[in-house]
């Protein structure tokens, strides 16, 4: 079964426009995707979805693209947003806590 994990995002100053960025991977009934293990430059790291950290790797690139349109609820694939920003997916790590 595929399973979805949506980070949200919107722009400080305007909290009705919001982008969801969906991971979608394969999980059991007791997993969800936790964290994604990314490559780019040779240098892997792995990124907890839900955490600060992969907001602070989105946000930039979101904002300097303008993808914030307002007033609107933007869907956003993240397994192509990373790939848009030079990272391969190695795998995502799955479970219910890190």
């Amino acid at each position: 079964m595929n399973y979805t994990t949506s980070l949200f995002l919107s722009p400080e100053n305007e909290k009705t426009t919001v982008i969801s960025v969906d991971f979608t991977d394969k999980c059991t009934d007791a997993e969800f995707n936790l964290a994604v293990t990314i490559k780019k430059d040779d240098i892997e790291k792995t990124v907890n979805i839900l955490n600060p950290a992969m907001s602070g790797l989105l946000l930039p690139y979101i904002q300097e693209h303008e993808i914030f349109v307002p007033h609107n609820q933007i869907v956003i694939d993240g397994r192509e947003l990373l790939s848009k920003m030079g990272y391969e997916i190695i795998s995502f790590k799955k479970g219910l806590d890190w």
